[in-house]
């Protein structure tokens, strides 16, 4: 085994134990207040571009692009149907800004403002992320983020989250540990991704997800995922399908149900457009 192999080796197994300590040291997931619509249909191992802002800032520098992306979200799509969230980001070279703002029920409204950066060396990358939340509220809080590609199908790592544990209209938001793993069978076309996340008090849920990417420059440029979240005991809570279409420049679709699929929760529809460090257009996935 050479010298690169057995670093390699290494820094994956120092990564795999710090989040498997975590998450024996961690428990309840806090109330998140408005999380943002990309960390109910990605993974902290599984996202490169300007969302990665929100779900793993490590995913910020993990590939050499600039990226912009615009997400609406409706809840109780229907007769009663109103607007629930509106986001928008941009990452460039690992640098990246975005912004959310929430209608919540009473007329109350809310704005988070998230500055990151990230990067990476070969297989390893890092990241942290800032979020400044504003609206009958002041808060701060920190994430910090890794993924580590342990070979060309396997990625894991993790993120700590809420750090500095802001209080957010009324409700403290609890440091919270999200290890994970992305594993790519067939290479590109098909992943597997999984990942949990908990507080100092238990495990609060798992998450599980299936994604199928089409040839992003072929004639069917179509990717669609799915995933399913459960609560600490596997107990099915949420239930999210997505499909987008397009490769470098895309739009998609995210319909979240209950955990039963009983009923639609809530609806989105974004857009979001790539282009790699040479000037060429990227190709993000999802």
């Amino acid at each position: 085994m050479g010298a690169r192999a057995i670093g390699r080796t290494a820094c994956a197994g120092l990564l795999a134990c710090a989040l498997l300590v975590a998450a024996h040291a961690s428990g309840r997931l806090s109330a998140q207040v408005a999380p943002n619509r990309a960390t109910g249909y990605l993974h902290p191992t599984d996202v490169r571009d300007a969302r990665a802002l929100w779900v793993n800032p490590a995913g910020l520098g993990t590939v050499t692009e600039a990226s912009v992306y615009a997400e609406l979200v409706v809840a109780d799509p229907g007769a009663k149907g109103r607007l629930q969230q509106l986001s928008a980001g941009f990452n460039s070279r690992g640098l990246s800004f975005g912004y959310q703002r929430d209608v919540f029920e009473g007329g109350v409204r809310g704005s988070t403002y998230r500055l990151g950066l990230g990067g990476a060396s070969e297989a390893l990358a890092g990241g942290f992320a800032v979020a400044y939340y504003r609206g009958n509220t002041k808060g701060t809080g920190w994430d910090l983020g890794l993924t580590y590609a342990v070979a060309p199908a396997l990625t894991i790592g993790g993120v700590l989250a809420n750090i500095g544990q802001p209080r957010v209209r009324g409700l403290k938001q609890r440091v919270t540990m999200v290890p994970g793993f992305t594993w790519r069978p067939l290479g590109v076309a098909a992943a597997l991704s999984a990942h949990s996340r908990v507080t100092p008090d238990s495990v609060i849920g798992y998450a599980f997800g299936l994604g199928w990417q089409g040839d992003r420059n072929g004639r069917l440029p179509v990717a669609v995922f799915a995933r399913l979240d459960t609560d600490g005991g596997l107990r099915r809570g949420a239930f999210s399908l997505g499909v987008s279409i397009g490769g470098p420049d895309r739009v998609g679709t995210v319909i979240s149900t209950p955990g039963d699929v009983s009923g639609v929760d809530a609806v989105s529809l974004y857009g979001l457009s790539t282009r790699n460090a040479a000037g060429g257009r990227g190709g993000g996935r999802r």
